[in-house]
């Protein structure tokens, strides 16, 4: 059974597996938000997302990491979508994501909003949620 939730205690003692297949060290994740939620299949973590409540009604999600073997199962739009779930219900209206070249297309597939391009490096996009609008648009292929 799969579950995507917020990362527990338990789920630490796992976490220096999925960061070296994600070829990351703990230093990597520890500078970005203190908040994380994790993809778990029977004790194995699948994948791991970092945001943080900036306030004003604001947040940032700082990145999702999907291991490799995981990817196309969804399981990166199921970790999306549980992170913006949970921050519409902390009261976030909208929610930055600062993406690369690697995870570009992911968040395009998602229908997210691009709102900037680092003029040094196109690569480089930053991307809005507005919340909860997010979730009164249908997905893509559903019948309306």
């Amino acid at each position: 059974m799969i579950q995507i939730r917020s990362m527990s205690d338990s789920d630490i003692q796992a976490l220096p597996r999925l960061l070296r297949e994600l070829q990351l060290e703990f230093s990597d994740i520890k500078r970005y938000g203190n908040e994380f939620y994790v993809v778990v299949e029977q004790k194995n973590l699948c994948g791991l997302c970092a945001y943080e409540i900036l306030g004003d009604q604001k947040a940032k999600i700082d990145f999702i990491f999907i291991r490799e073997q995981d990817r196309g199962f969804k399981l990166g739009d199921g970790l999306l979508r549980a992170v913006l779930n949970h921050l519409d219900h902390q009261g976030v209206k909208e929610v930055l994501i600062e993406s690369n070249l690697a995870t570009n297309g992911f968040y395009v597939s998602e229908g997210l909003e691009i709102i900037y391009t680092d003029p040094e490096n196109s690569d480089l996009l930053t991307f809005v949620v507005q919340l909860p609008q997010f979730f009164n648009t249908p997905c893509k292929g559903s019948i309306v």
